[in-house]
């Protein structure tokens, strides 16, 4: 806590009242040091903070050169020169003897007079110490805030200002404070009329009587700025207005940044919403409007829980709750879209959460693609059945560990087909076959394997004699569809068929033995079909 001690001269004072001193309480924070002098002293009397002089021991000519002295030593400090005088010593005095001291104590003093005048001037530097400090915490308040910190009079003079208000306007501060606006902001004062020159909000706050915001453009020697202003009215002793206090801070790059930002969201080819921590929506940009069918102002300032609900249902209502991202279907314009949603946390300095930045892209033509891609990758474009690499890859995420039987097709003479009616009408067989294949074993994998090869893959608990049953029905529909005009009469096929519970069997030695089913098939006559007997030779 600030204290002070207070250096006190005494100049031909008697040891009786220097004792009388000595007894004084000193006020709180505010001790006295004594230093008694028989014969004038320059030094001892230039600093000192109190100087207590018996008017017979005064210097003469040299001391209004000492009192200067003295008084530039004190600067803003407290502190008094007493003269202790007589009415035949005050006689001879002149108005300029009287400027140079403090105050004159009447003599003779007696102990309850001197303790009474000491007491008021420890009083007196107790308010001046105390006046010091209150400005030194205001000019080091003032001085280290980055904002814009000024007072006004009532007839916009700038009295104070700070060091933030003075790098601004790039002035020293003597050359601010006493100034008025034109001056400062190097304005012509034809050019600085109305809002231009923050008049009309200075009037505005003193008639409010309270603290009021202003968005205020000033003009400036270096173009137009734009600041946000808090300006509050002053009053004096009495109660009347005598100016105005004000915050500023320069927000023309902010708004510089604001306006680059809205540039670029509104450049993106997807939905930009930005919220604050509440969920409520703060900006969005001109793609969110194409999106969603919906003006801007009709999203902007309404809750995000609101806005979905509009546009999405009520179901999705709740999806700020939703951590991860997602897709769902919206109906826009009568017609269902996919969009796709992420987020973004935004944060501040402290990585607090302070909002979310959503993106929604309308991804169905996309979707509608890689669904199609990925079709093409795993079925046999012509017949659009699966293809071998994707029955591979189907064993890999099921796994093998549960029976599983295989249903071998190979068409008959089909190289003849393509051979005397051309690869067309061959296309046109394999997709006949395997159109019948799929319709024949609805509850197997049907893969084109390769060629005029198929296989049929059924997966679980099985029963052979159905599955036989099933294969000479679709050999049946094979000769159902011949007819000796067309190309239909080379649909005929032979069928091999295999089976195991063995999870060890490799795929490819269970093909093989299905493969060597259907040459059996084959060699007995075509348009057959036989089923793999491990312990019977096939020759």
């Amino acid at each position: 806590m600030y204290s002070k001690t207070l250096h006190v001269s005494l100049f031909g004072i008697s040891d009786a009242l220097a004792a009388a001193l000595e007894r004084i309480t000193p006020l709180d924070r505010f001790s006295h040091e004594l230093s008694p002098h028989t014969n004038w002293d320059d030094a001892a009397f230039v600093a000192s903070d109190i100087a207590l002089v018996d008017a017979a021991l005064l210097p003469g000519s040299d001391l209004p050169s000492l009192v200067a002295q003295r008084r530039e030593r004190l600067g803003a400090s407290f502190g008094a020169f007493v003269v202790i005088a007589d009415a035949a010593a005050l006689a001879a005095w002149t108005a300029d003897d009287y400027a140079l001291a403090d105050a004159v104590w009447p003599a003779p003093l007696d102990e309850t007079r001197l303790a009474f005048e000491f007491a008021r001037l420890q009083r007196e530097a107790c308010l001046s110490s105390e006046l010091h400090l209150a400005r030194t915490y205001l000019e080091a308040a003032i001085d280290s805030s980055p904002e814009l910190i000024w007072f006004k009079d009532i007839d916009g003079t700038h009295v104070k200002v700070n060091k933030a208000f003075c790098t601004t306007v790039q002035k020293p501060r003597e050359q601010v404070e006493g100034r008025d606006h034109c001056y400062i902001w190097d304005v012509p004062p034809e050019e600085a009329e109305g809002a231009y020159a923050c008049q009309e909000s200075e009037e505005q706050a003193m008639r409010a009587g309270c603290t009021c915001q202003f968005n205020e453009l000033v003009k400036t020697a270096h173009g137009m700025r734009q600041f946000r202003t808090y300006k509050t009215p002053l009053y004096d002793e009495d109660g009347r207005i005598m100016g105005t206090a004000g915050i500023g801070h320069d927000v023309t790059d902010l708004q510089n940044v604001a306006t680059e930002l809205d540039i670029l969201i509104n450049a993106l080819p997807f939905s930009v919403v930005i919220e604050d921590a509440d969920g409520t929506i703060l900006n969005a940009n001109r793609e969110t409007e194409t999106h969603f069918k919906m003006d801007k102002q009709l999203i902007i300032g309404h809750h995000i829980k609101d806005w979905r609900r509009l546009v999405f249902g009520d179901e999705l209502a709740d999806l700020r709750e939703v951590h991860e991202d997602r897709e769902f279907d919206a109906c826009i314009g009568g017609q269902t879209r996919l969009f796709e949603m992420t987020k973004t946390p935004i944060v501040d300095v402290f990585d607090n959460e302070t909002g979310l930045l959503r993106i929604y892209s309308d991804v169905t033509e996309k979707r509608e693609l890689e669904e199609r891609a990925t079709m093409n990758a795993r079925t046999d474009y012509l017949t659009g059945l699966y293809n071998r690499r994707y029955f591979y890859e189907y064993l890999d995420e099921r796994g093998r560990n549960e029976s599983l039987a295989l249903v071998v097709l190979d068409l008959d003479d089909f190289k003849d087909v393509n051979d005397r009616y051309g690869h067309a009408v061959g296309d046109e067989v394999l997709m006949k076959a395997g159109a019948l294949l799929r319709e024949a074993f609805p509850e197997g994998l049907a893969i084109r394997w390769g060629g005029d090869e198929f296989i049929v893959a059924v997966f679980g608990q099985h029963d052979m004699p159905r599955l036989e049953a099933q294969a000479e029905a679709l050999l049946d529909r094979f000769r159902a569809e011949s007819n000796e005009d067309g190309h239909a009469h080379a649909l005929t096929g032979s069928v091999g068929i295999v089976s195991t519970d063995d999870p060890s069997l490799s795929i490819d030695e269970l093909i093989r033995r299905g493969d060597e089913a259907l040459y059996h098939a084959k060699r007995a006559g075509k348009s057959q079909c036989y089923v793999y007997q491990e312990d019977e030779p096939l020759s």
